[in-house]
């Protein structure tokens, strides 16, 4: 399980569904479950499916940018920041999740292992600047584009 940075849930979180669908560079597409609690966004089930499929077995990091409509375009990177190589399939792979039998979980207070370490834990953010950003040097508005980079085992 992953949790969305908070600004992310705020600027795009109507933009997200009940799935959202994670891309590779070689079109291989996986389902993850949405689940939201206290005005946060947790991907869920079906996440886990990355690890194996790239056969990352000590954790790696993933870098999600979101291109909207509940989409994400993925790229792995192992522990020690080296790219995972994206297999290739034609017809290029397809993780759907049962949608029927998915449970619902509405947690009133997260439990423990799903809490992220505040000490151990990174949110990368990227945004294009524009020209008056750049020559002021303020951050105008951050619905342009987002890059995302989370760690998982």
């Amino acid at each position: 399980m992953v949790v969305l940075p908070s600004m992310f849930g705020h600027d795009f979180g109507d933009q997200i569904g009940r799935y959202v669908k994670l891309v590779d560079s070689n079109y291989n597409e996986f389902d993850v479950l949405v689940e939201r609690n206290n005005g946060l966004i947790y991907l869920t089930t079906g996440w886990h499916a990355l690890k194996d499929f790239y056969g990352v077995s000590l954790g790696s990091w993933v870098t999600m940018v979101f291109v909207g409509a509940s989409k994400f375009g993925i790229q792995l990177k192992d522990r020690f920041g080296r790219k995972v190589s994206t297999p290739k399939f034609t017809p290029s792979m397809r993780f759907q999740l049962e949608k029927i039998v998915t449970p619902f979980h509405n947690f009133d207070v997260l439990p423990s292992p799903f809490v992220h370490d505040e000490f151990n834990f990174e949110f990368s953010y990227e945004k294009r600047l524009t020209g008056d950003e750049h020559a002021g040097g303020f951050l105008v508005s951050f619905r342009s584009s987002l890059l995302l980079t989370f760690w998982f085992l």
